[in-house]
């Protein structure tokens, strides 16, 4: 990754239909959910809103909830650490080592 640095990567899990961006770790370790934006938070947050709105499964109102959260609230759009606290994510190596 360092050799051929990228610009822009998307990251996949299952489960939840929502799009998470950077950063995914807590600023404060013993928070498990805290809103931790980046400098390109913008940037991230327009990404993410294009690629939901454009996605037809996300787009859809008649889809189901997953587990317990219902991100349709906020255009199936979620800044990553603010929602499920993850440390050494790709989306932040991705973010921070490129």
């Amino acid at each position: 990754m360092q050799r051929y640095p990228f610009v822009l990567s998307a990251n996949l899990h299952g489960g939840e239909l929502v799009v998470t961006y950077p950063f995914d770790m807590t600023r404060t370790y013993w928070k498990a959910q805290e809103l931790t934006p980046t400098p390109d938070d913008g940037v991230f947050r327009w990404l993410a809103t294009v690629y939901a709105a454009s996605n037809l499964a996300m787009a859809s109102g008649e889809r189901r909830r997953c587990h317990y959260d219902d991100f349709m609230r906020f255009g199936n759009v979620v800044n990553g650490a603010s929602w499920h606290t993850v440390a050494g994510s790709m989306n932040d190596f991705s973010y921070l080592h490129t």
